[in-house]
């Protein structure tokens, strides 16, 4: 239970600590968290909806941040805890099929801390990405039926596993649609035909789709059969959308996505071709193959789906990483391998950290303005710079240690790096958050105004002003409005949309004018 404990302080450090620090950037970020909010203003938890306008999405993800709102209220924080307990929670699935298949906690436990410290996963965590929501049911759904094909008959256990399965593909399909039925069966039904269990090919399925079914019987009629989730759309969505996404932008995602982890690599590499050999002989192995392989190639033909998509493959690439780092200890090795890219790792870490400081202290005219157009304070090169010296010094002073402590300070250096920087995030600079903020804190905004902004806008200022105030788009006709975040008109009259006159005069008069930056 120990090793859980490790899991448990690696998520809190990396994913709840630094979570309300850094305000919200993204325009996904603040539709996500808008139609969330609609959902506890109005009470319609049926059909999202934003601007007052239906959404043509899946509900899963906006009733479960509209369930963060009920708790914590309507906050950044409320936000994103959905997509970092979905975080939390895949890693405890994975640990949990490693732990119930092999019983091996410690490996169990180093495959959950591996997955979370992938760039990609913390990234979906900040941006409240709800494909990370997706992949936990991906991981759950495809993990209990793995453990239910290891049973050696039909028993209590393996119906509550495939029970469990349907329930996991219910949450996916009100999470991402067909998408939840189309994952994990690519990755379960080439194994059961690997491991020749073919009576399963039928009664697995089965029982997974009627419990998964059965979940959504009181909103078939508002959501499985409605126009964003029907089988005709979604077929003409993706004839339409075919080709979207080229191959090569998953795999670069997928290479990002590796990021500091591919460090551990070379030594899972190393293991020797005996051991690599007994893993192939391992179910779980064999397994955790094809859920890397398959998603990889289905994403790659369709290339419609979101490169985010690339997050089902992670979880099957930390349990192949973590089997692979414990067979080359196992193996008696002399630990080049690891000892030698942890070294690369800690000197690029000290060496650029060491750049950072004396950047900061140098801060010239070029880096001012070139650090003036991000979303960061002062202390931000300095705090990286630092926690960057920490983290790689602490790793280059264990060079003599043994190769477990020296693992576990390579994860404290990742999780150190967030933790320092999360709160030298400024205001947004990319949206029209501190100069909004200060019209509201002054009291110039009534409900007979109207806020106007550029389309691309809309979510951020919705977002902003929290009350149901009117909020439009920019006419294309209003030239004068080209620049601007934001206007705050002070009727809430259509015809001032109208008027290119009337909106300048009312700019002129100093009504409002937020300027991008």
């Amino acid at each position: 239970m120990k090793y859980f404990g490790w899991i448990f302080l690696f998520f809190i450090a990396l994913y709840i600590l630094p979570i309300s620090s850094r305000p919200m950037l993204s325009p996904d970020e603040f539709l996500h968290a808008g139609i969330a909010r609609e959902m506890v203003m109005s009470g319609d938890y049926v059909i999202p909806s934003f601007a007052g306008e239906q959404v043509n999405t899946l509900p899963m993800t906006y009733w479960l941040t509209a369930g963060s709102f009920k708790l914590f209220g309507i906050n950044t924080f409320a936000a994103r805890l959905p997509a970092a307990l979905a975080v939390g929670i895949c890693a405890i699935l994975i640990a949990l099929l490693i732990q119930q298949n092999l019983r091996d906690e410690k490996l169990a436990a180093l495959a959950a801390t591996i997955f979370m410290a992938f760039s990609a996963v913390i990234f979906s965590c900040n941006i409240a990405a709800r494909q990370i929501i997706f992949v936990m049911a991906f991981a759950g759904s495809a993990g209990t039926v793995f453990l239910a094909l290891q049973e050696p008959k039909f028993n209590r256990r393996k119906l509550l596993l495939l029970i469990l399965s349907g329930l996991f593909t219910a949450l996916g399909i009100l999470c991402d649609g067909y998408n939840a039925i189309i994952f994990p069966a690519l990755v379960i039904i080439p194994f059961i035909l690997i491991s020749r269990k073919f009576k399963d090919l039928i009664i697995v399925p089965i029982i997974q789709l009627i419990f998964a079914l059965l979940p959504l019987w009181p909103w078939f009629g508002d959501i499985v059969l409605s126009d964003y989730f029907s089988a005709i759309t979604s077929f003409a969505s993706w004839k339409e959308n075919f080709g979207l996404h080229h191959w090569y932008s998953y795999a670069a995602a997928l290479g990002i996505g590796l990021l500091p982890v591919i460090i551990l690599v070379p030594a899972a590499l190393m293991t020797g071709k005996e051991s690599w050999k007994r893993l192939l002989n391992q179910p779980l192995c064999k397994f955790a193959i094809l859920g890397l392989i398959m998603p990889l190639i289905y994403l790659s033909i369709t290339r419609n789906e979101p490169v985010m998509m690339i997050l089902t493959a992670f979880p099957a690439l930390a349990i192949l990483i973590a089997l692979g780092i414990q067979a080359y200890f196992n193996n008696g090795g002399h630990h080049r391998s690891f000892d030698w890219m942890l070294n690369v790792w800690a000197l690029f870490l000290t060496i650029t950290g060491i750049i950072e400081v004396v950047l900061w202290f140098m801060r010239t005219n070029l880096l001012h303005e070139y650090f003036s157009a991000l979303p960061v304070t002062n202390l931000f090169l300095i705090n990286l710079g630092v926690s960057s010296i920490i983290g790689g010094g602490v790793i280059l002073y264990s060079l003599r240690g043994n190769w477990r402590s020296r693992l576990y300070l390579f994860f404290f250096s990742v999780a150190i790096l967030p933790l320092a920087i999360s709160w030298c995030f400024s205001a947004d600079v990319k949206m029209p958050g501190n100069d909004l903020h200060t019209i509201i804190r002054k009291g110039g905004i009534t409900d007979s105004c109207t806020v106007i902004t550029r389309k691309e806008f809309i979510p951020a200022v919705s977002w902003y002003c929290r009350w149901q105030q009117p909020v439009k788009a920019l006419e294309g006709d209003v030239v004068t409005y080209e620049t601007c975040s934001f206007v705050i008109l002070p009727e809430n009259d259509p015809a001032w949309l109208k008027t290119p006159e009337k909106c300048k005069n009312s700019i002129l008069c100093g009504v409002f004018r937020g300027d991008l930056h």
